[in-house]
């Protein structure tokens, strides 16, 4: 997990790697005065080596319109790193400007995580319902299926 916080910013963010996705985790106040900030989440999503990133504003206590143009150029930077940016909108102040903004047109947004995932990587939601184990051959499993005796 990394974390960073700028002097004179008025929000924080943190990196937390999940099995499947990271997750970037946006704390505070979120303004025009925080691009230094945006900044290092944009290098974060570069240099991730996944391909899904989830945007956690649900710890943010206030977002002003010229932060919701930041997260568009941060979602144009990942799409163009290859990456696909979703976003947790919280509530409160920051919901109603993300549903005011309809940001969600271009930024899908999510009200969980399990949403997230089960809408945004597949790959998570196969595992938990896929009969392979992790790293298991899924021919194997499927010729062991076959070669069952039929049943009594």
């Amino acid at each position: 997990m990394a974390a960073s916080r700028d002097e004179g910013a008025t929000v924080q963010y943190r990196k937390e790697n999940e099995r499947h996705f990271t997750r970037l985790i946006l704390t505070g106040r979120f303004t025009g005065q925080d691009m230094d900030v945006v900044r290092r989440v944009i290098a974060a999503v570069k240099e991730d080596s996944g391909r899904h990133c989830l945007l956690d504003l649900s710890g943010l206590e206030f977002m002003d319109s010229a932060a919701i143009g930041m997260l568009l150029v941060l979602n144009g930077e990942a799409a163009s790193a290859g990456k696909h940016l979703g976003m947790l909108a919280g509530n409160g102040q920051v919901l109603r400007l993300v549903e005011q903004t309809r940001i969600a047109m271009i930024i899908p947004v999510f009200e969980t995580v399990d949403d997230y995932i089960a809408v945004s990587v597949p790959e998570a939601a196969m595992a938990t319902a896929h009969p392979c184990a992790p790293g298991e051959d899924p021919l194997a499993v499927a010729a062991r299926a076959l070669n069952r005796p039929a049943g009594p």
